[in-house]
Order: structure tokens, then sequence, then C-alpha cells
């Protein structure tokens, strides 16, 4: 609770700190401040303090995911220095808005009750509406804050009403009345009840990217400025996927046969399209966005079972995805702007002898995304892979698996061009803090594949 509130605190002050000439200061202010966030979710550790009548509950599945959400934004905000160095409007209200977000992740991952599952997702989602058109005099920021925020309003609509339908059968908006309430009537659940299940089911499928409710994703993730689209595809991802696999585990657990169909359903017209798809992309922000729906898939995968080894396994897919997503996009940013802004991945082309520095980061997050031991991308896909097929089901198992395959192809597409012969010689500035972030975010895909966490 109390990181809640210090993050809330943190937000406010860096928004007044743009009326004052603080630039220089802001993203230094903001990773110190999220330092001590970081450490008062630490200390929380194994206590599961509860708030506002145990509506939010910070056990240590919460924990895991806040601390990671809180350590992927520090990166993201050191990032932030070298893409903010040619700004000199709004970039306070652009980290603010990042800062003013988070406490909507933390209900996301912390809730019991079901309006606070709806209330965090707002308090997340309408700063990413500002902040995906903050380039006001771009059609395509404009055109990416529209779609999120009508897309967005439909999956809110689709999430409230069933709510609101799981509330006039049970009187409870709390998880694990909700439970109890389907335990005890298996069988004889009424019609009213299943149906607002399912408009949660949807809701939730809308947020997290997942088909056939994944269509806004490309065109928001392509239009968008570049760091808040990292932030969509590594935070918000996180967040979504703990929000989704919450509520499916400590609420509707009763009728698991009856969800996993409909997982079963989404997972692999998720992982067929955002692997097929990204086959044709030119464009790597699309294929990145298409690669994150394609990660949706295998993240979906992993919560199929609800098995007690599933949060793990999401966390760490989660947060491995966010680290390699993080670093190439990083790589991307610095490439696209010594290309005179083209965002196809033919600006990569011969990055190994302009930057040999860049060239590996972004090789090894590729390859992390690809699955390539022994990075721990491969140990994300291992454990979802080891975990469907130890609870039984093989045949799924062996599909993910070739579908996995057919991820490597566009990875290694890009990496054609960045071992590739350039036909221009171009300078590639990279300061120092965008150094760090990058170097961190190697450091950690390597040694979490070497000594991969397990820690719920």
């Amino acid at each position: 609770m109390s990181a809640l509130i210090v993050t809330t605190l943190l937000g406010l002050v860096l928004l007044f700190m743009g009326l004052g000439n603080t630039k220089k200061w802001l993203a230094p202010f903001a990773i110190a401040g999220l330092a001590v966030v970081l450490a008062l979710t630490i200390a929380d550790w194994g206590k599961s303090p509860g708030a506002f009548s145990n509506m939010v509950v910070f056990d240590n599945y919460s924990l895991a995911f806040n601390g990671a959400i809180i350590l992927i934004t520090m990166l993201i905000f050191l990032l932030g220095i070298e893409y903010h160095e040619g700004m000199e409007k709004n970039v306070a209200e652009n980290y603010a808005l990042m800062l003013l977000a988070l406490p909507g992740a933390y209900l996301m991952t912390s809730f019991t009750n079901m309006v606070v599952l709806f209330i965090g997702i707002e308090v997340l989602s309408i700063p990413l509406y500002v902040l995906s058109g903050s380039k006001r005099h771009s059609l395509r920021s404009n055109e990416a804050s529209f779609k999120y925020f009508v897309m967005g309003s439909f999956a809110s609509a689709f999430l409230l009403f069933g709510i609101t339908l799981v509330y006039g059968v049970t009187a409870s908006f709390y998880l694990p009345e909700i439970l109890e309430f389907a335990t005890t009537r298996q069988g004889e659940l009424p019609m009213m009840f299943v149906v607002g299940i399912s408009l949660i089911f949807i809701g939730m499928a809308f947020k997290v990217a997942a088909a056939p409710f994944h269509f806004w994703s490309p065109d928001v993730y392509e239009g968008s400025p570049t760091l808040t689209t990292v932030f969509m595809a590594t935070v918000v991802k996180m967040a979504a996927f703990a929000a989704f696999f919450r509520i499916i585990s400590y609420g509707f657990s009763a009728f698991s046969h009856s969800l996993q169909i409909m997982l079963w359903a989404i997972t692999f017209l998720t992982l067929i399209i955002g692997n097929f798809s990204a086959l044709w992309q030119i464009s790597f922000k699309r294929l990145m966005a298409y690669s994150s729906i394609a990660n949706s898939g295998f993240l979906l995968l992993a919560m199929v079972p609800m098995h007690q080894l599933s949060a793990n396994t999401l966390w760490y897919y989660s947060f491995t995805y966010s680290l390699a997503t993080l670093t190439a996009f990083s790589v991307f940013f610095s490439v696209k702007m010594a290309s005179g802004k083209m965002e196809q991945v033919e600006i990569f082309r011969g990055l190994w002898k302009q930057h040999a520095f860049l060239a590996f980061a972004l090789t090894i997050a590729l390859l992390s995304l690809a699955g390539i031991p022994p990075l721990a991308g491969f140990f994300g896909k291992y454990f979802v892979f080891y975990l469907v097929i130890n609870t039984g089901f093989i045949w799924p198992g062996i599909i993910a698996i070739v579908l996995a395959l057919v991820g490597i192809f566009y990875y290694f597409n890009v990496l054609r061009y960045v071992f590739g012969e350039s036909p221009t010689d171009k300078q590639i500035p990279f300061p120092l803090s965008s150094t760090i972030a990058l170097a961190i975010c190697v450091l950690l895909i390597i040694g979490l594949g070497f000594f991969p966490l397990q820690i719920l």
C-alpha cells in the first residue's frame, strides 16, 4: 500500500516539476523515487498486507509482478533521457503520466474485488490514451490514440457489463465469494452468471491483445511514440496478464473445464495469427506488435492448466519478454534517429559494422524472443511447454512448439539485416544513460537464462 501512495505522490511531484526549468532532473528524480518504491515493495514480501477492507491484497504474487513492473519502468526512464533530449515541452507530463499509470497496474495485480479490477484498468489506461496521442501534429499518433481509446472503451464496457451480471447473480464483487457461489452450485449455474463470466473473459482478452480481439494492437504500436509503445508492450502487458490470471485462478477456477476450452481456442488463434502475420511485416514496430500478440499466446498457454506452477511461469515469461522487448526497442530508436526516422526493418542493415554493441544487444534480445538457449527467453518457453505437457496436454504442447518455430524465422530475418552489408555508413549516437539501461537488460537476459528464477 505504501508503494502505491509513494508512486502517486511521485507522479504529482514530477508534474509540478515541469513548471520550472528542471528537465535534466526529471528522469534522475523519477528513477530515484522508483528505487524507493521498489524497496518498499520488497519490504512487504511475505507479509500480504491488505487495504480497503481487503479489496486489495499485496501478496507475493502481486509483489513479484509489481517489482518487475517498477524495474522495467526505471529502465524505460533511463532510455527516456535520450528520447526526450530534443524535446522542450511536455517532458515532465510524459514522465508523470507513466508514473500515474503505475498505481493502476498495482491494483490490477492485487485486487480481490471486481470493482478494484475495473478501477485499476481505467487508472492504467487513461494516461496511455493521452500518451499514445502525445505527438499532436502526427496523424499516426492521433489515429493511434483514437483507436486505443475506442477499442479500450469497448473492452471496458464488456468487462463492466460482465461484472454487473456476475454481481446480479452472486450479490458480491469479491472473488472468494464468487468462487464459493460457483463451487456450491456446480452443474446448475444460472445462464446470466455464465454470460457474465464470458463477457469478463472477452474484456480481458481485449486488454492482453489476444486474438480475435487484437486488431487495435499493431496500429496503436506503430502510431504511438516509441517510448509509449515500449511502456505498453512491457508494463501494460505484465499488469494485464497478472490480472487475467488472478481473476481466473482466484474467482473462476470452480469451472476450470469450460474456461480451458475458451482459453485453448483463444490461445491457438493468438499463436497462429501473431506468428504468421509477423512473417510479412516490413515495419519494425508492426513486427514487434505481432510478436507481442504471439507472445500473448504463450502467456495464455501458461494459464490453461491452472496449475500451482502457472503463476511463476507467467511471471518469469512476462518479465524476460519485457526485458528483451525493451532492449529491441531501445536499439530501434537509436538506429531510427540515425536513419532519418525510418521504421522499416532495413534500417538495421550493416549494424554490426556501424555499432557493434547495439548489434550485440539487439541480437541477444531477438534470440531471447525466439527462444534460443541459453538465454532467458528459452527458459520462459521451456517452462510453458513443460507445464502444459506435464499436466497432460501433450498434443496442444507439441502444436505450440511447432508454432514457436515459426517465430524464429521473422526474428532471424531482422538479424539477417544486422549482419548484412550496409550501402551507407551512418553514425549512431548512443548516450551513457541508454548504454547503462541496455547493459542492464542484456545482463539480466543472459543471467536469468543461466539462473532461472522460481520465486512464486
